[in-house]
C-alpha cells in the first residue's frame, strides 16, 4: 500500500483498505485505494483533500482532469458476504433459474 493510503478506512466486509470519493451526484463511491488499469472510475484527490470521480463512460476524454486516474470500485473486488443480512422478517427476492 501507498504512502498517501496509510489511513484509508478499511471495508466492513473484507478488511481491505477503501478510499471514498465523491461522485458528480454527491454520493460517497468506495474505491481501491490504488490505480487499476481496467478500473471504471476516473478519480482525483483535489486540492482540498477530497477525492471526486465520475465514470469513465460518462467522461470526455478532451476534458479529463490532468490528475484524474482510473481506479476499481471497491464492490468489484470486495472478498466478504455476498449481500449483507436481513432481518428475520424480510425475505430476500432472488429468481431461480
Amino acid at each position: 500500500m501507498s504512502r498517501r493510503h496509510r489511513r484509508a478506512p478499511a471495508c466492513r466486509a473484507c478488511g481491505r483498505p477503501v478510499i471514498f470519493a465523491l461522485t458528480e451526484a454527491g454520493a460517497r463511491q468506495p474505491l481501491d485505494p490504488e490505480p487499476h488499469p481496467d478500473g471504471n472510475v476516473l478519480a482525483f484527490n483535489d486540492a482540498l483533500g477530497v477525492w471526486r470521480a465520475r465514470s469513465v463512460a460518462s467522461a470526455d476524454p478532451a476534458a479529463r482532469h490532468p490528475l484524474e486516474k482510473t481506479f476499481m470500485p471497491h464492490f468489484a473486488t470486495c472478498k466478504g458476504p455476498a449481500q449483507q443480512e436481513l432481518p428475520a422478517n424480510v425475505t430476500p427476492i432472488r429468481r431461480n433459474r
